[in-house]
């Protein structure tokens, strides 16, 4: 959708000009203009942080990851540091895009309306919105499986003696 955007192209009823003015209407900086003329804002650059956290999460270089980090090195560093932002994440993300897909499809069973925003109809809105919630939902459910993963890779086991 954004590189649509980007290369000239309309969707859902506006061109990427159109995007770029409603942002600088709505205060956005010059920086931020900048990254979305490229086809980048925060979303954009929060998911390529995202992927890398669950490539993380499910391969082994993620779990010696914290050690390579310059301000940890020669310290004892647990390994379940990436949880943190991975349970944060599948927290927040996965209930927001499982209740949003209910929204959308009350929405899209004229059960309830949406508002328009910026977009030229409330179809066009509704089509931005089941892009963007989709994508919360499977990351945010992609990111509770990885991190369960991790979890119980990572995880101590207690030995007989222990116990």
């Amino acid at each position: 959708m954004k590189q649509i955007w980007v290369f000239g192209g309309t969707f859902a009823g506006m061109s990427g000009e159109e995007m770029r003015a409603v942002s600088e209407r709505n205060g956005a900086s010059g920086v931020w203009l900048a990254l979305e003329s490229w086809g980048l804002d925060a979303t954009m650059l929060l998911a390529v942080l995202g992927v890398f956290l669950i490539w993380g999460l499910v391969r082994p270089w993620g779990q010696v990851f914290p050690r390579w980090t310059p301000f940890l090195r020669g310290r004892r560093v647990p390994r379940r540091l990436p949880l943190t932002p991975a349970l944060v994440g599948a927290a927040t993300l996965a209930p927001y895009g499982v209740l949003g897909l209910g929204y959308l499809i009350l929405v899209s069973l004229d059960v309830l309306t949406m508002p328009r925003g910026d977009f030229p109809t409330s179809g066009d809105a509704l089509l931005v919105a089941w892009i963007g919630i989709t994508a919360f939902a499977v990351y945010g459910c992609a990111l509770t499986a990885a991190s369960c993963s991790y979890w119980s890779r990572t995880r101590r086991r207690s030995s007989p003696r222990q116990r």
